[in-house]
């Protein structure tokens, strides 16, 4: 055995008490949050059978928000909100089981029962506001779950539909005969809905692509919450002034992003397969253009995929190559469905810091709501659906 061989055995053996150290720390910090976890399950049974004393139902959106949106202020890290989220959602929907159970004099009775905020107790009517989302495919999306907890947790009697068409007269038309008071507009039809609109917001229209609409009183007019999403959920990450950031796509999400990340004095580059398309949206932003097959040669600060590839089902596609990613770079991929993109884990296998798609994609639909309501959004609430809709998935998925 040479000195090399024997010096790294030497070495690993040094390691293994401080690491069988470390191990023993985490076993007790788990059988800590056991306990604290069963403690506030026990809080949480006695709550129940207070609620059925007094008549109360057992979900209480605005309670579960207000602990969210207290606990994600309370996190200092290395903890990000997307996973603080997803395991207090997880938490609290335990705790409604234990309270639904504890509520009913037949504990049996409230096997089966759906008691997440997306689903409370919604009757439809004459007086119900009908909105949709309308895009090729949607079977991914997550917009009903979202839209529909988010009128349940603030009481406004509205109805969220999806419709998977492929035509776009035909969303026109849909939009038009039934009333409907808006929509949301998803791939492919972003861009060639504008000429179909009575009228299209001026951000929208120097975007060149619309992602809702409000119909008022027959008159269907266009708008874009895409950027402000995108530049929400960055935001929360780093600053965004004078980072160096590549833009991989150049569809109407593409376009969305690049234009509210320029106003926020971001340096862009464009890199899409397409050369047309690309030049395009690098002209119209003011940005350098890279084609797809050279974007080996970036070396800038975040790299954001605004394409579908990697959406469900074709979750093991990246937009890019691994050997693209390297630390400290910050990567965000706009697919939110999987949660955990294959982009995002090359990504952070690098060590690159990770931002899913899910708050920009909450952050957008806030936007859309207030928009269509005139109220403010229950932002928290609509995070906790969209997590929890996307966890039950995974969770329920074979391996």
């Amino acid at each position: 055995m040479n000195e090399n061989s024997h010096g790294k055995k030497a070495g690993m053996a040094a390691q293994l008490p401080k690491i069988e150290g470390l191990r023993a720390a985490i076993d007790d910090i788990d059988e800590r949050i056991v306990d604290l976890v069963n403690q506030r399950l026990t809080f949480a049974t006695r709550i129940g059978r207070e609620k059925r004393q007094h008549g109360r139902h057992v979900v209480d959106c605005n309670r579960e928000s207000e602990i969210l949106e207290r606990l994600a202020a309370r996190n200092t890290g290395p903890l990000d909100t997307t996973s603080l989220h997803r395991l207090f959602t997880e938490i609290i929907s335990a705790s409604r089981h234990l309270q639904q159970r504890a509520h009913h004099a037949d504990p049996s009775a409230a096997a089966g029962m759906d008691d997440s905020c997306a689903a409370g107790n919604k009757v439809v009517d004459t007086n119900t506001s009908v909105y949709a989302v309308f895009g090729h495919p949607v079977a991914h999306s997550r917009g009903p779950a979202m839209h529909n907890g988010a009128f349940t947790a603030t009481g406004y009697n509205g109805v969220y539909l999806a419709f998977d068409v492929a035509d776009i007269t035909d969303v026109v038309q849909a939009v038009r005969r039934l009333g409907m008071q808006g929509a949301s507009i998803t791939i492919p039809h972003k861009e060639t809905i504008i000429p179909h609109l009575d009228d299209v917001d001026a951000l929208a229209g120097k975007i060149g692509a619309v992602n809702t609409i409000i119909n008022r009183d027959g008159r269907l007019t266009g708008y874009n919450t895409d950027g402000l999403g995108a530049v929400k959920a960055l935001s929360g990450m780093t600053a965004i002034k004078d980072k160096s950031i590549a833009i991989v796509g150049a569809g109407g999400a593409a376009r969305a992003v690049g234009f509210s990340l320029r106003d926020e004095g971001a340096r862009l580059m464009v890199v899409n397969r397409s050369r047309e398309n690309g030049e395009r949206l690098a002209a119209d932003l003011q940005a350098d253009y890279l084609p797809l097959g050279s974007i080996s040669r970036f070396q800038g600060d975040i790299l954001i995929n605004t394409t579908p590839v990697g959406m469900s089902p074709h979750v093991e596609s990246s937009p890019v190559p691994e050997a693209v990613l390297s630390a400290p770079m910050i990567v965000m991929d706009i697919v939110y469905n999987p949660l955990h993109t294959r982009l995002l884990d090359m990504a952070a296998a690098k060590g690159c810091r990770v931002l899913d798609g899910v708050s920009m994609f909450v952050y957008q639909g806030a936007a859309q709501f207030e928009l269509w309501t005139g109220r403010p959004a229950p932002v928290e609430s609509m995070r906790t659906t969209v997590i929890r809709s996307l966890t039950r998935k995974t969770i329920g998925k074979a391996p």
